[in-house]
């Protein structure tokens, strides 16, 4: 058992800024076997929890046992606590270590003295787990961060802790990955007494969990079954936090009078009264299984003459990663797409599916290596091409704020790019202020702030200010929702919607999930493998939602929820998007069986 007792930590520099305490006062217990999920804001004190259960951080007052054992403690005590807790970081950068993937899943159990066949089984177990065979070879310098991110929870794994500590372990991994990981964590809860305890900002992942947590400013404010903690939707709304959507309906459907649904809704079963036996073996359809004709690569597009309203547009554009060599692999496999100026479009697949390549390309960081590439109708291939002109007009906001944050001060890392142009002292300084406040920061508050203070929705911010300070033609965000609280991620959609106004600006966002893009894009292109499987508008899309659920993309609340009721209701759309369609064609479906 992990119990704390009235334990409060303060980092130094919130104690000489008189800010309070990040914990505050903090009394519970965590038994083995029991899986525990911790939610709250951004700042609510959640991640300087975790790093005090593992250790890392020492109360400063009240105290922490581990199996009896407290966490103030030195030597063997010590390095007992660091056996038994493991704990995946938020940003896997913060852990990794070994050069491969395999020597990285492996680096824990040697440490922990255990014998090559042991080592070997744990390292197998958790690559398998995790899906990554394939990558065991692999240098990690050479992995997405969404793929650094399965290799740390396969090292934790493999050290097979008694307590594992997840701090937002699904932020950059795709649907069906994510949802085996929880499983799999439940199961070793269950099953071999392992405690889990889970950070997340994702609802809907929660509601199996046997307990929650919810933190608001350093304190525990709701501690009980997702039950009785959804149940209180209002105080959670009040704190910057949401429901599953499925609850929310739940809640309204009720309202409006429907019988037999539960008070508190957590799966989407409990919307709809039960049916009878005649009633249910008449309706249950099993899906079609996928095409094979669905799944291989599309059909070429053929661009022989680029759009002219086109900023970007490739044909047959391939691009092979370490070529040459025994580990070569094709990212990119004879890609066609066309991108016109003005546009916002969502590229969406999987881990591996040649997001980040594509990224690369469209930004001019690398060249396709066979097919063609168009930027403003012009051939980049052609000798005398002026790649410079490009890289100026395209800004990319990467994944992590962290690795494109590096000046000391806001003011310095916003004025890094009309520095590098060198514009005049008071055109750098007009365009920082412009940019700060374009993202909804004061320039007279954030300009001299430290950027290693900034909390992560504020670091995302400057982020995008500082590619905004480069007066792009094109932004492309890369995963820019990924770890940030449902108070955070509503801002930043904001903000999107706002850049998408701008007639002048053309925005392309990479997401593995597509609830992230359903509302902000005009066009998505489904990428798998490399290839593009098909483009279209949102809607269509959604009309394909057995298929993308097969290629593992994140769908929208909305639409898992209809696809999920789709064997009790085949005539059920997915194409739904927003809760409002959603309960419109709930509610047919329930006069119908009325």
């Amino acid at each position: 058992m992990i119990e704390l007792k009235n334990v409060t930590f303060n980092y130094s520099t919130q104690e000489e800024a008189g800010i309070p305490p990040a914990v505050q006062d903090i009394s519970l217990q965590i038994h083995a076997g029991e899986t525990v999920a911790i939610i709250g804001h951004n700042g609510s004190g959640k991640s300087t929890l975790t790093k005090l259960l593992a250790a890392i951080l020492v109360p400063q007052s009240g105290s922490i046992l581990v199996d009896e054992l407290p966490t103030a403690s030195l030597g063997a005590d010590l390095w007992q606590i660091r056996q038994r807790v493991g704990i995946v970081f938020q940003n896997p950068d913060d852990q990794l270590i070994a050069s491969t993937v395999i020597d990285e899943v492996a680096f824990g159990p040697e440490n922990l003295g255990f014998s090559r066949s042991e080592i070997a089984a744990r390292v197998q177990n958790a690559l398998q787990v995790l899906e990554l065979e394939a990558y065991a070879q692999l240098s990690i310098s050479e992995l997405s961060v969404s793929l650094k991110q399965r290799v740390a929870i396969a090292g934790v794994l493999a050290m097979q802790p008694r307590y594992l500590i997840l701090d937002e372990p699904t932020t950059m991994i795709s649907g069906k990955t994510a949802d085996q990981l929880l499983k799999t964590v439940q199961r070793l809860a269950h099953e071999q007494g392992i405690a889990v305890i889970h950070i997340t900002h994702f609802m809907q992942e929660i509601v199996s969990f046997d307990r929650v947590i919810v933190m608001d400013a350093g304190r525990i404010l709701m501690d009980g079954t997702p039950n009785e903690i959804f149940a209180r939707m209002a105080e959670l709304q009040a704190v910057g936090l949401d429901v599953p959507l499925v609850t929310q309906l739940g809640h309204v459907l009720r309202a409006q009078g429907w019988a037999n649904i539960p008070p508190v809704v957590l799966t989407p079963e409990q919307l709809l009264p039960p049916l009878d036996l005649e009633q249910s073996s008449s309706a249950i359809v099993v899906d079609p299984p996928v095409s094979a004709d669905f799944l291989s690569a599309q059909a070429p597009v053929h661009l022989s003459v680029p759009d002219p309203s086109a900023i970007f547009a490739l044909k047959e554009a391939s691009y092979i990663l370490r070529k040459d060599t025994p580990f070569a692999h094709e990212a990119l496999r004879r890609v066609s797409l066309s991108i016109r100026a003005g546009q916002t479009v969502g590229l969406v697949g999987p881990t591996g599916s040649g997001k980040s390549t594509l990224i690369d390309v469209l930004a001019g960081l690398i060249k396709p290596s066979s097919g063609l590439f168009f930027f403003e109708a012009e051939n980049t291939a052609i000798k005398g091409f002026n790649m410079a002109r490009l890289r100026s007009r395209v800004g990319v906001v990467f994944q992590s704020p962290d690795s494109q944050i590096f000046e000391e001060t806001v003011g310095k890392d916003v004025s890094f790019g009309p520095r590098q142009r060198k514009v005049t002292l008071a055109e750098s300084r007009r365009l920082v202020q412009e940019s700060l406040e374009a993202v909804g920061l004061s320039y007279e508050d954030f300009r001299s702030r430290y950027t290693y203070a900034l909390s992560g929705g504020e670091k995302r911010r400057v982020a995008i200010a500082g590619v905004l300070a480069c007066e792009p033609k094109v932004i492309i965000f890369d995963e820019p929702m990924a770890g940030l609280d449902p108070r955070g991620r509503r801002e930043l959609f904001g903000l999107i919607q706002t850049l998408k106004q701008s007639e002048d600006l053309t925005v392309i966002y990479a997401s593995s999930s597509l609830k992230d893009v359903i509302e902000l894009v005009d066009t998505i292109h489904i990428l798998d493998k490399g290839s593009v499987l098909f483009s279209d508008v949102p809607r269509q899309i959604l009309a394909q939602a057995h298929e993308l659920h097969a290629l593992d993309i994140a769908l929208p609340e909305t639409v898992q929820i209809a696809l999920s009721l789709r064997s009790r209701f085949p005539s059920l759309r997915t194409d739904v998007l927003d809760q409002a369609e959603l309960e419109a064609e709930l509610r047919k479906i329930h006069d119908h069986i009325l």
